[in-house]
This record gives structure tokens, sequence and C-alpha cells, in this order.
């Protein structure tokens, strides 16, 4: 038996299918060996219920999501990554129902199957149905559950019915083996109703996969079926094992002067040539000596011509001149001084002033923008039934909160002093709050206080490393810190300029990264150090073309490279030309980077890597932007139209952005981004697998978040995770809840 199996593919033809059937069919087989041997090849059918033009744009997007999450997913197996790109085109079309146009009563159903070498995977949403037959039997995978599997009462629905009806769902899913000569189906379930289940067996079992779809269309259109029509069928078929025809043998020239030097066909053509060359050679030699010649003599000429005696200046400038030069130049500076003091002055004077018969206007605002929005906030806060307006009715309670928010501007506008106006904007501020989501924290005291325990701290960049520790970069005395969250404890573990045990010298610490069991730093001198986390010593690392590194730079990055081996990758973006560099090591320890960096980037993305304010890498790579991120998926950056972070819904009131600060947890099954925005002193979660906007964390009354340098949020597989911030005085902690 062969080792290798192949796949034959039959689709529809365009021209033959009915005027209102929108169901989508595709497929992706990999070209390059060892994608095929770990992902395999895949199948897609979408069946649309109420099908439009709007809902086919929506389904094919889903499925191009699918094909590309899977395929870019290596974290776990096949059924796992087809069940999670599934999943993440669901809450895809399910945030998007209304910017794509979809109907309210339309479903969209997926139906995926892969084939990789003698298994068959596959994974639905929905009435979209796959089958095998084999041996002249017809099986549908997944199976439906037989009604003896759970007792009724309980029992709860595991498919939905259409993508994107719900937030969370999960898909149907199976595995299994194959043999040569099954054949796979992808069918919608009304298709198969019209065309009838033994038809469909006979068809598929004793055709051809494009004669059987072919068949299969005809008997559609002749039982009358519109609507849903999607099929595809795939034969699974046997590749014989390849063998050498006939032995290769050495071609010999039938020219018999092939090989001998190239040679004039002209009989005395080379030696004429040749004396020809001699000859031109001897003219210039010539006429070089000639020229050498001629110079000599004029030198020796011009040698005897009488020269004029140099003259030496006798006499001294005046000191009084220079001096007057001196003071003409300092009474000029002194004039554009004075005229600069004059021209400001006439501007400060030339502004337009309150005059005291504007006093009583301008009171009257005041008195009527402050009662305008206590008598806004009071319709906001008004409770009906134990709900105040923004739970009955959030429209109407956003259009009233920024009419107050804007009288209250308005009164600060004519002189209200903004102490008098703070109870006001509290009270606006939490309404707002309870509308946009929005948990306030109390910031507390420092979990790890560095002001305490030592002196001229500057941190400036943090990184936590695999056993929980922080690691933090103090500039101001060149040191490394490693913080213990535990209890507080700290440990200067590198010292700029203090002699190591292994007798090296590091320079001034300058980026820092951190995966697998080490903390990695380069210094201002272009050297890389490498900390293991056990034993927390500072060894020289080997990184080829580090002297290279531009004086920008300020992101650097990290990831394991061959779980579980304990190597991992470097990714820097250069300041200077915005180009990501990647250097991989072998698979030895310790890491090593013997060769130069790689460029990681395939093509330009939207956003220029220069202005990025962070990078974080894991699966995928992220730069951080002022109000968005870009997304790299295996070195190719997404389009910022195809992923970017939603904006935070209370634009309308905050509308400034200043993102600074990336890092991403996992809480439970669901992966998220964590964004600190500096404009508005908050935490901000999205959802990382579309960007969507989750939930946000600002400090309360005390405030606390205004100078946030460093971000590290755990993942937690339960409860809400807990972010660690950097700031001039030590590390907060905060549960984000």
């Amino acid at each position: 038996m062969s080792n290798r199996l192949a796949t034959r593919i039959g689709l529809q033809s365009a021209e033959e299918r009915p005027a209102d059937a929108f169901d989508l069919t595709t497929f992706h087989e990999p070209s390059v060996g060892a994608l095929a041997r770990t992902k395999g090849s895949l199948f897609l059918l979408a069946q649309l219920t109420g099908g439009s033009s709007h809902l086919a744009r929506a389904a094919r997007e889903a499925l191009d999501a699918i094909q590309r999450d899977y395929y870019y997913d290596l974290s776990a197996g096949v059924v796992v990554s087809l069940a999670k790109a599934l999943a993440g085109a669901n809450r895809r079309l399910y945030h998007g129902r209304k910017r794509l146009g979809i109907p309210r009563r339309s479903g969209v159903s997926i139906v995926a199957v892969v084939v990789r070498g003698h298994e068959a995977h596959a994974a639905k949403l929905g009435p979209a149905s796959a089958v095998i037959v084999r041996d002249g039997r017809m099986y549908e995978v997944p199976p439906p559950p037989a009604v003896t599997e759970e007792d009724p009462r309980v029992r709860r629905r595991r498919v939905a019915a259409s993508l994107g009806e719900a937030l969370e769902v999960e898909p149907y899913t199976w595995q299994g083996a194959l043999a040569p000569e099954d054949r796979i189906a992808l069918v919608s379930r009304h298709f198969a109703h019209t065309v009838g289940v033994e038809e469909l067996k006979r068809a598929l079992g004793a055709m051809r996969p494009g004669q059987a779809v072919e068949h299969l269309q005809h008997v559609f259109a002749i039982r009358g079926g519109s609507g849903s029509d999607g099929i595809m069928a795939v034969e699974v078929t046997e590749l014989p094992s390849t063998a050498t025809t006939h032995h290769l043998e050495p071609v010999r020239p039938a020219e018999p002067f092939a090989g001998l030097p190239d040679q004039s066909p002209v009989p005395l053509a080379d030696a004429i040539g040749r004396g020809l060359h001699r000859a031109g050679g001897a003219a210039e030699g010539a006429r070089s000596a000639l020229g050498r010649g001629l110079l000599t003599l004029m030198s020796w000429i011009l040698a005897f011509v009488p020269h004029r005696r140099p003259e030496y200046p006798r006499t001294i400038p005046r000191t009084a001149e220079r001096e007057q030069g001196r003071r003409r130049r300092l009474g000029l500076a002194g004039m554009v001084v004075v005229a600069s003091i004059l021209a400001v002055g006439s501007t400060v004077a030339a502004l337009p002033a309150v005059k005291p018969t504007d006093a009583i206007p301008r009171a009257a605002i005041a008195r009527e923008s402050i009662a305008r929005a206590v008598e806004l906030v009071a319709s906001v806060e008004e409770r009906v039934d134990g709900a105040d307006l923004v739970d009955r009715d959030p429209e109407q309670a956003v259009e009233l909160l920024a009419d107050a928010h804007a009288a209250v501007e308005r009164a600060a506008e004519v002189g209200v002093a903004g102490a008098e106006l703070e109870p006001l904007r509290r009270r606006i501020g939490r309404r707002l709050d309870a509308l946009y989501g929005v948990a306030r924290v109390d910031v507390g005291l420092p979990v790890v206080d560095l002001a305490a325990s030592l002196d001229d701290v500057d941190a400036t960049d943090m990184v936590a490393a695999s056993d929980g520790s922080l690691w933090i970069l103090d500039s101001g005395r060149g040191r490394l810190i490693r913080a213990d969250t535990a209890d507080g404890s700290t440990a200067v573990l590198y010292r700029a300029g203090q002699a190591l045990e292994t007798g090296d010298t590091p320079g001034d610490p300058w980026l820092i990264a951190t995966a697998a069991t080490d903390v990695v730093v380069v210094d201002r001198q272009r050297t890389a150090w490498r900390i293991d986390l056990a034993d927390r010593i500072p060894r020289r690392m080997p990184l080829a073309g580090a002297e290279q590194i531009s004086s920008e730079t300020t992101l650097v990055g990290a990831i394991q490279h061959r779980p579980p081996l304990e190597i991992f990758n470097l990714y820097l973006v250069d300041g200077a030309t915005g180009i990501i560099q990647r250097w991989s090591p072998p698979a030895v320890i310790p890491v090593t980077y013997p060769d130069p960096a790689e460029p990681f980037l395939t093509e330009a993305p939207d956003l220029d890597p220069r202005d990025a304010r962070d990078l974080r890498v894991d699966v995928n790579a992220w730069l951080l932007h002022s109000d968005t991120v870009t997304r790299i998926d295996f070195g190719s950056p997404r389009d910022q139209a195809d992923y970017s972070l939603d904006r935070p819904p209370d634009a309308d009131v905050r509308p400034d952005l200043d993102y600074r600060l990336l890092d991403g947890a996992t809480v439970g099954d669901r992966d998220f981004l964590y964004v600190y925005d500096a404009a508005n002193d908050r935490i901000i979660a999205f959802q990382r697998a579309d960007g969507a906007y989750v939930r946000q964390w600002m400090a309360g009354a005390d405030g606390g978040l205004d100078d946030v340098r460093g971000l590290a949020v755990t993942s937690v597989s339960d409860g809400p995770p807990v972010a660690y911030l950097l700031t001039a005085d030590g590390v907060l902690r905060l549960v984000l809840e």
C-alpha cells in the first residue's frame, strides 16, 4: 500500500446554478510539503439561508478568515485549530452584522473538512453537512448524536443554527481514518433533501467527482429545486510509488573542436591582433615618457626665473578697532532683545479684556448652563422601577449626558472656577462610566516600592519573566533590577561598569526582552547579555550584527523558538529605517546568534514601524501605534482595513487617544490585548482575534495612572487577570475585574 493519498475535486458549474443560489465553496491544497504534512488540505462550504448579495459577501469574508486563521495557527492540532478558526469567524460575523448589512432572518452555516495523510477532520456550525461514501454505504460526519446519549431534560445545543447567531459557540467536530477510493462530499442540507439521499449516495459512489456534481445539479433542477444548492465532491485516490525508468548517460558533443581554447577561424588573425595590441601599448608608453620629459624640462626652466621676495607684515592691528567691533555687535544684539520685549508687550496689551459691562451677561450664562446641566443629570439619574435612564434607554442617556457635558464646559468658558464645577463633572462621569462600561479601580500602594529600597531610580522599562518575576531597567544608575511581586523584594543583578563574576564589564543597559527561561539585555556598547532565571548571572551572548543597531531603536521582543527547547527568536524594530530584524539561533544551549539578522517583513505595512510605540511577539507580531495596532502574521502585515483596534465607545467624550504600552493575556479560553492610553490614564482591553473593544479601567478620584512606564498582564485560567504597572516610584498591582 502506498503511503501517499491524493484528492480529485468536483465543483459546480456557475452557469447552471439557479439565480437565487448564493451558497459558497472553496478549498486550499498547500503547495509546500511541510504545510501539507502539518495542516493538510482544507475544503469549506457555506450554506446561506435567506441569501442575498450582502450575505454572500459576508460569508466569503468568513471563509477567507477561517482559511487564514487555520493555516496561521500552529499552537494546537488540526481539530482544535479548525474549531478555533470557526469560532473566530463566528465572533467576527457576530460583531459585524450591522457593518456587513446582514438581514435579521438570514443565516450562514459552515462545514469544514481537512484531509491530512490518511486522516480526515471535520467541524461544522449549523445544518450544512459532510458525508463519506465507502463500500456502498454513506456516513454523515460529524454523525448526529443519538437520542440515548444524554438525558433529554439536560440536553444542551452544541451546534448553533447560524454563524454569528451567538457570541460563543462550540463547533461540532469529528476525526477518522481514510482509505483509497473513499468519496467525501460537502453538501447543503436543502440540496440533499431535494435530490434525495439514495440519489446522492449512488452518484457519489458510482461516478467521478465532476460527473457526480454535474449529475446531481441536473437532478436538483429537474425536481424544481431553488435556493441553497451548495455541493463539493472529493475523491481520495492512492498514488503509486515512484520508480527509476532509465539510467542517465553522459552526452558527448558532436563538434570535434568543442572544448578547445577560443581561436579565430581566420589564419594568422590571432598573431596579427597580438602584434597590433603590442604596438598600441608601446605608443602609449612613448607618449607618457614624452610628457614626463617635457614637464621636467619646464620645471628646470622655471627654477631660473627671478622671483620677488615675500613681504611680511611689520605692524600689529590696533586693539581699539577690534574692541569697537565687539561693542557694535553687542549693541545690535541688545536692540534685538529690546524690540522683542516691546513686541510681546504690545501683543499682550492688544488681547481682548473682559469689560465690566459683560460681567452680568456672563454670570447669567453661567447660571443657566449650570442649571441646565443639573437638570439633565437629574433626568438621567431618575429611577423608574429601580432602573435609571442608562439602563432604560442608553441612546437617550448619551444625548442628555453630552448636552450636560457641553453645558458644564460653557460655564467654564465664562469664568466659573473648575473646583466649583468638579462635583457636577463627577456626577456626569459616573453616569458615563456606567454607560460605557468603565471600571474605576483603586490604585493603592505599590507592591514593589523602588524609591524606598533603592536610590536614584529612573525606571524606564519592565518585562515579566516566565517564573512570575518582574525585571526592571533602571537608566538612572545603569542597573537591571529583579522584583518579586509576592513579597515586594528587589535585587540588583546587573550594574553598568561593575565587573561580573565572569570578568566581563557590562555597559549601560539599553534594550530588554524575555522568553523561555532567559532575560536578554543589550547595552549601549551593542553587547548582548543573557541572564538565566535560575542562576541569575549575566553572561555575554554572541549577537551577530549588533553593532549596526541604530541608536534610535527602542523596541525589542523575543519568543520561544522550538518548545520545549529553551531557545528563542529575537525581534528588533530599527528606529532609523523601520526594518524589523529577526535573529534565529541554532538548536544548542546556551543560546547564541552566530548568523546576522534577517528582515522579518515580507511587505511594507500601512503604518510606518518607526512610529510604533511598543512591540509584542507571540504567535503573531504586534506593533502598537498611537491609536491602533499593526498585526503581522508570519512576516505578512495585515491591512488596517482588515484588522485594527476599535475606537472606544466613549470617543465623543474622550476623543484623544495616546496608546503607549501593549501586552496580551489569556483569560480562560479567550485571548485579549491590553493597551495603556496615556491621554486618558486608562487601560483598555480588546479581543485579540478581531480587535473588538471589550472594557476599560480608569483610576479613581485619587488618580495614580498618569505616569505608567511598563505594563505586564498575567494569564489566568479562571477569574480576573492581574496587571502590573511600572511607575516612577514602583510597581502597582491592579485586578482587572
